[in-house]
């Protein structure tokens, strides 16, 4: 997982989204195209964490992505504690959209390139701090 590099978007000469995380294949240096900013066709997966512009990941970025053809978009819905997970991009929307609730294990697509599951709950409080008793 790498972080803080753009993801250049189809959409304009100067559009690009700077996703929470992403997974990118090991050469996405020879795919750069400027702006600190790198062609989708080396990424793997991106990941979002939702905060107060929670809308703008469930709805634009997702047609965002679709569009650039991510092939995976996980969500980390803080707000409604949900994990969604986004596969099959086509035109400017997800074949498939699954929420995971707390209590869920989930197996990510082998698109990836790795075998990764993720456990929802520990997922949803990560960063969190810890209450005190």
């Amino acid at each position: 997982m790498i972080q803080g590099i753009g993801l250049w978007l189809p959409t304009g000469t100067e559009d690009y989204a700077i996703p929470d995380f992403s997974v990118v294949d090991a050469d996405y240096r020879d795919h750069y195209v400027e702006n600190n900013s790198y062609d989708p066709v080396c990424f793997r997966l991106v990941v979002e964490v939702t905060s107060s512009n929670y809308r703008t990941d469930l709805r634009t970025k997702v047609t965002a992505y679709a569009e650039a053809k991510v092939p995976v978009y996980v969500i980390v819905d803080r707000t409604h504690q949900r994990l969604h997970v986004l596969t099959d991009p086509a035109g400017d929307k997800y074949e498939k959209h699954r929420p995971h609730a707390p209590g869920e294990i989930v197996a990510l697509p082998d698109s990836i390139g790795a075998e990764v599951t993720l456990d929802v709950a520990e997922i949803l409080h990560a960063g969190r701090p810890k209450q005190s008793d």
